[in-house]
């Protein structure tokens, strides 16, 4: 007879943050991140006891790329995606909204120009859609982001 442990799964929200022309914001965590440092991900975080997922991504946005990210629209949900990671890792689920900053600025502006400025150690990039290397993303966001490169999942 075999063993289950059951644990509840940490509850994340996540932003898929499109800019014009297909392209979205992610982000490389700190190299010394305890969990897929220097690995690509969506932005987010886990939730506050309480806290709705929605309010919980816009409250994440702002802790990790600064008072600007308030100005960004959190949208409808995209996808919610389960994920267990090896032990002694977490099971996941995580909820993942569409966030709209294409009037953030003009197409062609840089990060500073939108004046995002991520945590320390954190990078954001603009990656056009179809160029997302889903093998650079953490696990529980590959087959989810596998869809956004190849046009499964668009903006709303």
């Amino acid at each position: 007879m075999s063993t289950v442990t059951h644990t509840h799964p940490l509850l994340v929200a996540a932003g898929l943050v499109w800019r014009p022309h297909g392209v979205v914001l992610v982000q490389r965590r700190r190299p010394d991140a305890g969990h897929g440092g220097g690995r690509l991900e969506l932005p987010g975080g886990k939730l506050e006891p309480g806290e709705h997922p929605r309010d919980a991504l816009a409250r994440e946005l702002v802790e990790e790329w600064g008072d600007a990210a308030a100005r960004l629209t959190v949208g409808p949900v995209a996808e919610v995606l389960h994920h267990v990671y090896p032990a002694p890792g977490p099971q996941v689920l995580l909820i993942v909204y569409h966030v709209d900053a294409r009037d953030l600025g003009p197409a062609t502006a840089s990060l500073e120009d939108l004046d995002l400025r991520p945590e320390p150690g954190v990078e954001i990039a603009a990656v056009p859609r179809a160029e997302l290397a889903v093998e650079q993303f953490l696990e529980a966001d590959r087959a989810f982001v596998a869809a956004v490169r190849d046009g499964r999942v668009t903006p709303p």
